[in-house]
């Protein structure tokens, strides 16, 4: 059972790093030329082969389903965490969960101003419900770096998450804007299943700081009985 997940993992030695425990994850972007910290299978695969403890997830912004499972096939994570705009097609999440042969994790993403979602369906709420039973995990990208300043939106927030997790039973993983200063009230505030930082454990954009890394992976470790794991 794995509680937070450093995405973004671009070397082997921010993987070796956070290879302690089975209760954290490294995530490996695939082929995504939009992000700095993108790797290509192969790269990832060496990283991956590389990881004794930790949970190994491949996320990749597919365009077909043949792109998922050559990662898959290629890569050989424990899960497939799934981003952009696939699933705003519903035949590609009735096709993915149906011959899927590791967990997937859905990932969806809020807009700051509105927490519109990306994907299905403008209401989150309703998206998420519509996403929650062809995936396995789902992950919510919040703008929790600017938001949680505002009392207004942080409301909005607690709010929004409390009833999404009275509505699904999958894991609920929850990132956007998570570093060390403010993880630990997050998860408290929010008391999801795990946390997902990326470049909130960076100096320098894409590249893994591994004092940052360790700092907050210890201040989750603190919150720890807040999180119910994945």
């Amino acid at each position: 059972m794995w509680f937070a997940k450093i995405s973004g993992v671009t070397n082997f030695d921010a993987a070796l790093s956070i290879d302690v425990s089975s209760e954290f994850a490294i995530g490996v972007i695939i082929d995504d030329i939009k992000d700095v910290r993108s790797k290509s299978k192969f790269d990832a695969r060496r990283i991956f082969a590389n990881v004794e403890h930790c949970v190994k997830i491949a996320e990749i912004s597919p365009t077909n389903l043949d792109e998922i499972f050559d990662a898959i096939e290629t890569c050989q994570p424990d899960l497939m965490q799934i981003n952009g705009d696939f699933f705003d097609d519903m035949n590609n999440l009735i096709s993915l969960q149906s011959i899927a042969t590791i967990p997937i994790i859905g990932s969806i993403s809020l807009d700051k101003e509105t927490l519109q979602s990306n994907i299905i369906n403008p209401d989150p709420l309703l998206a998420i419900q519509e996403l929650a039973p062809y995936v396995s995990v789902v992950n919510i990208n919040l703008p929790l770096a600017t938001s949680w300043k505002s009392q207004k939106k942080k409301t909005e927030i607690i709010e929004l998450v409390t009833k999404i997790k009275d509505t699904i039973h999958n894991p609920l993983i929850i990132g956007g804007g998570l570093n060390t200063s403010n993880a630990g009230n997050i998860i408290q505030a929010l008391t999801p299943n795990a946390v997902d930082v990326s470049s909130g454990v960076e100096k320098i954009s894409g590249i893994k700081n591994p004092e940052l890394m360790q700092d907050f992976l210890e201040t989750v470790f603190d919150y720890k009985t807040f999180l119910k794991g994945v």
